[in-house]
């Protein structure tokens, strides 16, 4: 069976796919068998409850962390992270910025459309290769405005303990952030550049779950916001081969670092899967630590990984770099006149979130092959170079 007209229609995805390949060739990323989080499981896995997502506790009809939402309100004085300053106490340029941001959330977190009717059997599209309907599926994607589509088996240790997915593969969506916005952070610029990329994620699940479902096959897109989460993105875009898991807690992508944002779909559809890849991201981020010396939350830890802290906010079972949330979403509310969330300050000196060129990737390659003393001048050249700072300007 020829699709000539479907493939030339999408020949310019298909270009970005084997640009995409060609550079994790060069760049020496290896695809390995095992996801390399298992280095940090300790013990069994349990499936965690998202009441317990630091986000879903904030909600005031969650029976969840009654004494934290108590000292909350002691010390910031609101009862949740989301409530904005009203505008006529910004300034002029933060009135336009909360503005934007308020503006670019609204998709994401209003628009919950139920997915279109489901083609029925006698009208499925027969899938006789999995491996061509992936790429079909990337490319698809991609034309919704994805930056990278990979795609996952389920692992149902990473759908939430109060939910049910019974679908076999997760087809990951990547969205990067503006890099520009959210280099302001902690700014509204920065939430700006978060709601931007949350927002569009909406939209190409949607789309993809759509298509999907024309097809004959059932799809869902999954929610990954915190106060109504189904999935974990991280261990499953891990192991879909987004990349590795980093000291920031987020995933590690060779191409755009820490700097993007997940969501996925979940469907039936015959695909072939993804395998995790390794470019050394765990040795780099022991090198760096740009993420643990500028976090203005002190949220993040130094050194080895290490067991869960004493929070409700964290599932047993693993040894690796864990994520104060309480204490972001306390900083989050330290200066509402400046920013509503911190847009991830972590995110942004990250010193893999570099434009994909030909000098940044010749220095991704260093960073992959080097040994440790050089990855540790390669982060002081970036703090040396970026003119990092520590203080955090409040007025």
């Amino acid at each position: 069976m020829h699709f000539d007209r479907l493939e030339k229609v999408l020949l310019p995805y298909e270009k970005k796919l084997k640009s995409q390949e060609r550079l994790r060739k060069f760049l020496g990323v290896k695809e390995v068998e095992r996801p390399t989080y298992e280095r940090y499981i300790t013990g069994p896995v349990k499936r965690f409850d998202s009441h317990k997502n630091a986000f879903a506790v904030m909600m005031p009809d969650n029976p969840y962390g009654q004494a934290f939402k108590e000292r909350y309100r002691q010390r910031t004085g609101v009862d949740h992270f989301s409530k904005p300053l009203p505008q006529s106490e910004l300034e002029p340029e933060d009135r336009l910025a909360q503005a934007l941001a308020t503006a670019s959330w609204r998709l994401c977190t209003d628009y919950k459309p139920l997915p279109q009717a489901l083609t029925p059997p006698d009208g499925r599209f027969e899938v006789n290769d999995p491996a061509w309907m992936s790429r079909i599926i990337k490319k698809v994607g991609m034309f919704f405005g994805a930056e990278m589509i990979r795609i996952a088996q389920v692992d149902q240790r990473w759908v939430y303990q109060d939910r049910e997915i019974a679908h076999r593969y997760a087809i990951v969506a990547v969205v990067p952030h503006q890099y520009p916005m959210n280099n302001t952070a902690p700014s509204f610029f920065s939430g700006l550049a978060v709601a931007d990329t949350y927002s569009r994620l909406k939209f190409i699940t949607t789309q993809l779950t759509d298509f999907i479902r024309q097809l004959g096959y059932d799809a869902m897109y999954r929610e990954t916001l915190g106060w109504d989460p189904e999935m974990l993105m991280v261990p499953l875009a891990i192991d879909a081969g987004v990349g590795e898991f980093a000291r920031t807690g987020r995933v590690m992508s060779p191409e755009f670092g820490v700097n993007m944002r997940l969501k996925a779909v979940t469907t039936d559809l015959p695909l072939q899967v993804d395998r995790p890849v390794s470019f050394q991201a765990h040795e780099f981020c022991m090198a760096c630590e740009n993420c643990a010396l500028y976090c203005p939350a002190n949220a993040l830890t130094f050194g080895e990984p290490t067991g869960p802290p004493d929070s409700m906010f964290n599932n047993p079972g693993y040894i690796k770099w864990y994520v104060r949330a309480d204490r972001c979403l306390f900083f989050w509310m330290k200066n509402r006149k400046k920013w509503i969330t911190c847009g991830g300050r972590c995110i942004a000196v990250c010193p893999w979130n570099k434009p994909l060129n030909a000098f940044h990737n010749l220095v991704r390659f260093t960073a992959i092959h080097s040994p440790s003393a050089i990855k540790k001048v390669l982060a002081w050249a970036d703090r040396l170079v970026y003119e990092r700072k520590k203080s955090i300007v409040e007025k």
